[in-house]
């Protein structure tokens, strides 16, 4: 009986498993039916599906459509992620491209041979130089060459004095030289535009020393711009610290809601410092660039990692040593002494023998001459020469005004020698003062920045464990005592950066060994300098709990 059951089970699955798969039979041939129909076909002939399949198909369907979506939008952020990689690389490559690395060696070299005002005086130097080489050829005769044409017609006076008429025409070529010869005014020529030429030179030397030192303290400027905007952006990391602290006292203390306002009265201002002190960096950079004679649109990036003391000259030698050798060697010197040598010179010859001379007149030409009546002409070679020599009497009556004005210059160049002389000694012992005094300062704002950073740390770390009196105020006010350490520190380093480049350009080269005939062209001297080794002043405070003072 049980095995019955069990046939008879098992005849009922078969009959209900084959029921079952006639279903799905014909579902998968009207599926593939439908997928082997044209698509025309199937829009206009819709096959009817089972309602199981036709379930399944919209249960199914909405996620197949946003898994394509997810693959789309991937595939397209993918394609603009790696379209704005290369743009950013193309960027940074582009921005690479126009920074200029530059130290102050470079600023200098760059002020001296690209500045564009330096570049016009010194084409003013050759002019002055080609000036003084043609000055010195004014003795040369001027040679003609040409050709001349005469005719006559109608009455004539012959030598008797009777009047008669002629009909004639002659004809001329020729080589003419003529010339007239002055050794006072050549004289005074030469002697004009050698002045001239000194005087041109020492307007460069001191276009070119100013120019220098402008272009030298802008860089220095920029350094320094730099270096405050890196100090108060680490500035702002403590005030956002502070402002967290006060932020987590005002959830359990409505009453510090006065220090969440201060705090961001004073994150405010930091902010501010920092914009402005960037816009000086800028300002500074692009006055450099100016100065350099660089592209406008190039980045110029400082070489120095950090701001520190520069030591270009040294300062343990005497003050009358050094003012010694600026007085010998300083901008401008040499070009006013040779001056005064051309001036005295000058007044030398014009009262020696060369007075006395004669101006000379000499006139020769030679050519082929045609001459005849009416239309003829009788070709004969002709050659005429004159000479003369004459003395210009008006000048016996103005030589001693002459003499007097040639005085009065010579008295100019020896007070301008004087002054000048008298500046780079002031220079010279101002910049030394300076640098003796700058070093003390700069130690003075070391030891400053190092007790503000440990009057931070202290009051930071009385604050985190609550101590008695012990108030966010006083970390405000340790925050503004460490940046008033830091802008001691980078103006005394401002200062005494631009002593030392004062002090070695108006020194001059170690040596004096340029030549006076190329004053013109580019005198580049091996400048080099020293970074002493000083520790840099702290930005970054560590909040050792081990060096709590009792207090």
């Amino acid at each position: 009986m049980a095995f019955g059951n069990i046939h008879n089970r098992k005849v009922g699955g078969k009959k209900r498993f084959g029921f079952w798969s006639l279903i799905a039979w014909a579902g998968s041939i009207s599926l593939l039916s439908a997928g082997c129909m044209n698509p025309q076909m199937r829009s206009e002939k819709p096959i009817p599906v089972p309602k199981e399949m036709n379930v399944a198909s919209k249960k199914i369907a909405p996620k197949t459509q946003e898994a394509s979506n997810l693959k789309l939008v991937s595939n397209t952020e993918v394609s603009s992620g790696l379209a704005q990689a290369k743009l950013s690389n193309s960027a940074i490559a582009e921005k690479k491209s126009r920074q200029i690395p530059i130290n102050l060696d470079t600023v200098l070299r760059l002020a001296e041979e690209q500045n564009p005002q330096i570049m016009v005086m010194r084409e003013k130097v050759e002019e002055s130089n080609a000036e003084n080489a043609l000055a010195a050829k004014s003795w040369l005769p001027s040679i003609y060459g040409g050709i001349a044409y005469y005719r006559h017609e109608g009455g004539i006076q012959n030598f008797n004095g009777d009047l008669i008429k002629s009909s004639t025409g002659a004809l001329y070529p020729n080589i003419e030289i003529r010339t007239e010869l002055d050794l006072r005014e050549a004289t005074y020529k030469q002697i004009v535009s050698e002045r001239n030429s000194w005087q041109t030179r020492g307007e460069l030397t001191k276009i070119t020393v100013e120019l220098c030192l402008e272009a030298a303290t802008t860089y220095i400027d920029l350094l320094t711009a730099r270096r405050g905007e890196a100090v108060a952006r680490e500035l702002e990391k403590y005030h956002l610290e502070q402002l967290k602290r006060a932020e987590k006292m005002k959830e359990n203390h409505p009453d510090a809601t006065v220090l969440v306002e201060a705090v961001y009265a004073e994150l405010n201002g930091r902010k501010q410092a920092i914009l402005k002190l960037k816009q000086q960096g800028d300002s500074s950079a692009v006055k450099l660039a100016f100065l350099l004679g660089v592209d406008p649109e190039s980045e110029l990036v400082p070489v120095e990692e950090n701001f520190v003391p520069l030591d270009l000259v040294d300062v343990s030698v005497g003050m009358k040593d050094m003012v010694a050798k600026s007085l010998s060697y300083g901008p401008g010197i040499r070009e006013l002494e040779h001056m005064l040598e051309n001036v005295q010179d000058g007044i030398a010859r014009m009262e020696g023998p060369t007075r006395l001379m004669p101006i000379l007149q000499v006139n020769m030409a030679e050519g082929g001459f045609g001459a005849g009546a009416n239309s003829s002409l009788y070709w004969a070679n002709r050659w005429d020469m004159g000479l003369a020599a004459k003395w210009n009497l008006t000048e016996w009556h103005t030589s001693r005004e002459k003499r007097r004005i040639a005085e009065v210059k010579l008295n100019q160049v020896h007070l301008t020698f004087k002054e000048l002389q008298a500046k780079l000694s002031a220079g010279v012992q101002d910049a030394r003062d300076s640098i003796i005094n700058g070093r003390e300062q700069i130690q003075f704002c070391t030891k400053q920045i190092q007790h503000s950073a440990e009057t931070y740390r202290l009051n930071t770390l009385r604050l985190e464990q609550n101590a008695p009196n012990a108030t966010m105020s006083d970390v405000l006010l340790s925050i503004r005592g460490l940046e008033m350490a830091h802008a001691n520190y980078v103006g005394s380093i401002n200062a005494y950066n631009r002593s030392q480049v004062r002090l070695m350009l108006l020194l001059g080269p170690n040596k004096a060994t340029a030549s006076d005939n190329t004053a013109g062209s580019n005198q580049k001297n091996n400048r080099k300098y020293e970074v002493p080794k000083e520790a840099e002043a702290p930005t970054q405070i560590s909040l050792d709990k081990s060096k709590i003072e009792n207090r």
